[in-house]
């Protein structure tokens, strides 16, 4: 038992220390998913363009009517082109997300205590539903990548958004822990846990796992290997 509450401590900070890099490379990766459309309508901008200049060069059309008209379509094409830019978009899109998360933190202060728990849970259901969906599309993309039309590997984007997205919802739970924590439900566990720390048993638990915990120190050291 102190053995495996040593794991679990060491995966905690673990998953502490990683959480913000991986929320770093969610919002990045969504970043980019949503930027992939605009991407495609620059891509096609830059098309209609051209070709409303080189119908500006067919006859009849005066010479420098044609020229003017060139002239026009760069200066409206290259400021409208300059909104639609990669950097342009993603920094819209990080503000979108950041209004959102303070948004959620806000709402999810003025939530009351059992809201607050209803949306924990509902995080908390999320994160192996989001993993089943996502493997479960995966999984039929290429099961049936022979006899799907071409279009539908699309999805697969669209299932790794599904499976980051439980980076994206964690907040939520952050968010809504303070108001969670007063429900009735929660005090009551509190108060149970707190009693069974209380015990003997567990007394002498706690106090081989700081024992166990300094002697993975001290062998982590000796080894070279910095122990949290």
């Amino acid at each position: 038992m102190v053995l495996s509450a040593l794991l679990a401590t060491t995966l905690y900070q673990a998953a502490v220390f990683v959480m913000p890099v991986l929320s770093a490379l969610v919002s990045t990766l969504f970043s980019r998913v949503i930027a992939c459309p605009w991407l495609v309508a620059v891509a096609a901008g830059d098309g209609i363009a051209w070709m409303l200049k080189w119908l500006s060069n067919l006859p009849p059309r005066p010479r420098a009517r044609g020229e003017e008209w060139r002239k026009l379509v760069d200066r409206r094409w290259s400021r409208l082109r300059q909104r639609m830019s990669y950097e342009a978009i993603a920094m819209r899109v990080r503000n979108v997300l950041r209004r959102e998360t303070e948004r959620a933190f806000q709402r999810c202060g003025a939530l009351s205590p059992r809201a607050a728990l209803f949306v924990i849970a509902s995080v908390m259901l999320w994160l192996p539903l989001s993993a089943a969906i996502s493997i479960g599309i995966h999984t039929i993309l290429l099961t049936n990548a022979a006899s799907l039309p071409a279009w539908i590997q699309l999805l697969h984007p669209v299932a790794t958004v599904i499976a980051k997205s439980k980076l994206l919802v964690l907040p939520a739970y952050l968010a809504a822990w303070p108001q969670a924590k007063k429900h009735t439900w929660v005090q009551a566990a509190f108060r149970w846990a707190h009693r069974i720390a209380e015990l003997d048993c567990m007394r002498k638990a706690a106090h081989r796992y700081r024992q166990t915990k300094q002697a993975v120190a001290q062998v982590g050291e000796s080894i070279g290997i910095k122990c949290v």
